[in-house]
């Protein structure tokens, strides 16, 4: 009587081998569990029907393996038949019976499940552009030909978390470290909507195991240690920071020391980064729900964004000055005194630089009445900075536009106190001037450079008869070095 049985455990543990073949030959799994319906009262997983068990581990089996989803000439039928187990498993997860009665119990294997299907080597859809193309179209984006396979599985495991059933002391048992730190990996794919689907279960996740949170956060700081000095290009920077937004916003007042640590050693750094334009707006938002907890906190930023600027970079430029006034409303004035220089001669050089948006940017600076506070509180130091060099622009300027916003300017440095503008105008031995070079002067300095590139050539030529000229990377409508303007030469300051 025990052979049997024996033969059926058997055949149970080589399940993924047999389930190839259609077992829906009779009934597909959900009518099959439909009619069995479990009594109300079946609160023991061991009264479950032993055939309702065998058939959930099958399709479970079933799904757990790996099919090459690149090819769509091959596993046709094995495919069909996952994605319709796949739906039969989700639908399960609606019955409360089953789940507490045979999903729960079964958590190991589902777990498991999960962890063969979406842990693999991400694929490469797309050139790997640290710049990026900002500008690229939707429709240009390549799709991952896996997906179709892989949102059921996430859409799964997503609705497995948000179910009541279950609970902490279940779930914290398969999400440790190593599978946080697999998972985190997963935010580097280049299909948008596998990170949202990551975005989302993680979020449940840290809102579901409180005992885990504290080892999600660590792991999530890592992913962004290793993008800041590292590898300097993530895919998911943007849905990790929408995660710690929810995080940062339910912090307690006052902040913990090692809150205070992340701010300084993550969110300031994480705007060097080359990529920055592509989560600067998440960024933006946590670093403002910092600042809402702990306004103190606002000078350290200050002094982040003057020290990782953007050099050659007049998009992340106009970033940069967007949120370096949002975060200047924030401070306190008294204590802005020590960066009040690396402020101002920052904002000189944005607006007598060569790029218009970057110099209007800087210009709506003097229409917010906060910093006309700030600049009146350190006249002293500002008025001899500021007077010469927007005087000179206000007259010069290629722009009619800016032009007139420079007068207007003037026209403001001269009622807030007329006697110092007079005096900062007049001053023989300004801060800060406003430098045009001499054509001739710059022609002799482009020829200089032209005949060193010229002695090295003909050097190179002695050494290699077969010396192939190389392209010159610049010509006279073409220029780059010492005379491209992105040194900002045109503004010298003291």
């Amino acid at each position: 009587m025990k052979q049997p049985a024996q033969a059926s455990k058997a055949g149970a543990v080589s399940r993924p081998a047999q389930a190839a073949q259609p077992v829906a030959n009779n009934v597909f799994y959900l009518s099959k569990l439909q009619k069995m319906k479990l009594p109300v009262n079946v609160s023991d997983p061991k009264h479950v029907p032993k055939e309702v068990r065998e058939q959930f581990t099958k399709k479970i089996h079933f799904c757990s393996q790996v099919l090459d989803f690149n090819d769509d000439t091959k596993h046709v039928k094995e495919k069909q038949e996952r994605l319709q187990y796949l739906q039969e498993l989700f639908e399960l997860l609606k019955e409360p019976n089953f789940v507490v009665n045979i999903v729960v119990p079964h958590l190991d294997v589902i777990i498991e499940m999960i962890q063969k299907n979406i842990f693999r080597p991400l694929p490469i859809l797309k050139k790997q552009a640290t710049n990026g193309e900002i500008g690229m179209e939707d429709d240009d984006q390549l799709v991952d030909p896996a997906w179709t396979h892989l949102q059921p599985v996430y859409e799964y495991f997503l609705q497995l978390i948000v179910n009541e059933a279950p609970d902490v002391k279940s779930l914290k048992i398969f999400i440790n470290q190593q599978f946080v730190q697999e998972f985190l990996e997963l935010f580097d794919s280049e299909e948008p909507r596998e990170r949202e689907y990551l975005k989302n279960i993680l979020h449940r996740l840290y809102a579901k195991l409180v005992p885990r949170r504290k080892m999600i956060r660590k792991a999530i700081n890592d992913c962004f240690y290793t993008l800041i000095h590292e590898t300097y290009k993530f895919n998911g920077a943007a849905e990790l920071l929408d995660i710690l937004a929810s995080i940062i916003s339910g912090f307690a007042v006052p902040l913990r020391e090692e809150h205070v640590v992340f701010f300084k050693n993550v969110i300031i750094p994480l705007h060097k980064v080359q990529t920055c334009q592509f989560y600067h707006e998440q960024l933006l938002r946590c670093s403002m729900l910092f600042l809402s907890k702990d306004p103190s906190l606002a000078t350290f930023l200050v002094e982040g964004l003057l020290r990782y600027w953007p050099f050659a970079n007049s998009a992340k430029e106009v970033m940069f000055l967007n949120e370096l006034l949002e975060v200047l409303e924030v401070c306190e004035i008294t204590k802005l005194e020590n960066l009040i220089p690396k402020l101002f001669k920052r904002l000189i050089k944005c607006i007598a630089g060569p790029h218009l948006q970057v110099a209007d940017r800087a210009m709506c600076f003097f229409e917010n009445d906060y910093f006309l506070t700030i600049l009146k509180s350190y006249k002293g130091f500002t008025f001899p900075l500021l007077v010469p060099v927007i005087s000179q622009i206000a007259d010069t300027h290629w722009h009619k536009v800016l032009q007139e916003s420079l007068n207007a300017l003037k026209t403001i440095l001269k009622e807030i106190d007329y006697q110092a503008f007079d005096k900062a105008l007049n001053n023989k031995d300004p801060k800060a001037s406003y430098i045009l070079k001499d054509q001739k002067i710059q022609k002799q300095d482009r020829q200089k450079i032209d005949d060193k590139w010229k002695n090295l050539i003909e050097q190179a030529k002695k050494k290699n008869p077969n010396f192939k000229e190389p392209v010159v990377p610049y010509s006279d409508s073409h220029i780059v070095g010492e005379h491209n303007g992105l040194n900002n030469g045109n503004i010298t300051i003291i």
